[in-house]
């Protein structure tokens, strides 16, 4: 598969595929996954016209891994570099799980004047539960958080993913399935100790929650209270799908996003 690179502004080298033409879409996978996980929605989307662009964060498929960075700051930043380096006027944003913190990383430091809209896939907004919020990570509170994170989180998923979707993973570069889990922990940490209630309520911009019914992470109500609090907030929930919606249920979840990124475009 062919990437192309850029250079941010601290010597990171991100890579990137960049096909087709009309409007762009921007698909930026969750945590370990590489840009090469998006096969079924590039696929979909180069067929409905849409300009797709696959991006890997540092430390991410194809990208570098530097020892600095680690934390949804940076990784903000660097979407912000990729929009900046493609000179892209407007595109959408699709993030699945820390990919969608991602964005509202870059939602929260350069706002949305180059975006249309911005599509959620199964990551709630806050991780940890409190009295505030409770559709955070099953069993992460203040009391568990120290140690959360040094056992094995569980199956993220519920539904067999499709033998297709992981062929094509593997064909596309099996180098870029390498991921160096105890270098990026402190990102996994960021992650789950960020807040992004207070950038959803102030996000002017369509945007749509989708949920997996039977995630394993946190209860699908995250979906419904996250588009609670945005101006331009809308929900979808995906029944009988686990965590990785976009893997488990790709026909339901295209069908979804090419509703929304149509009626918004």
């Amino acid at each position: 598969m062919r990437f192309q690179f850029f250079t941010t502004n601290d010597n990171v080298k991100l890579g990137y595929t960049d096909k087709g033409g009309g409007t762009p879409v921007i698909l930026i996978a969750g945590y370990s996954a590489p840009a090469t996980s998006w096969y079924d929605q590039e696929k979909v989307l180069l067929k409905h016209g849409y300009r797709v662009i696959a991006f890997d964060r540092r430390s991410h498929g194809s990208s570098d891994n530097p020892p600095f960075g680690q934390d949804m700051a940076a990784h903000g930043k660097d979407l912000a570099a990729l929009i900046h380096h493609l000179q892209l006027e407007k595109t959408f944003l699709i993030g699945q799980s820390q990919g969608a913190s991602t964005m509202w990383a870059y939602v929260s430091q350069f706002g949305t004047k180059h975006l249309h809209g911005l599509i959620s896939v199964d990551q709630t907004p806050k991780m940890l539960n409190d009295e505030t919020w409770s559709y955070g990570m099953v069993g992460l509170n203040a009391q568990t958080r120290p140690t959360f994170f040094d056992k094995p989180l569980p199956n993220p998923t519920n539904k067999p993913v499709s033998k297709l979707i992981l062929l094509m993973m593997v064909l596309r570069g099996p180098k870029y399935l390498k991921f160096d889990r105890e270098g990026t922990k402190p990102l996994l940490l960021d992650h789950a100790d960020s807040d992004w209630r207070e950038t959803i309520q102030q996000t002017d911009v369509p945007a749509l929650f989708v949920a997996g019914s039977a995630s394993p992470f946190w209860p699908k109500e995250h979906a419904t209270a996250s588009a609670a609090l945005c101006p331009q907030g809308e929900l979808a929930i995906i029944e009988g799908s686990g965590h990785a919606v976009n893997w488990e249920c790709p026909r339901e979840f295209d069908a979804v996003m090419l509703d929304f990124l149509s009626r918004v475009a």
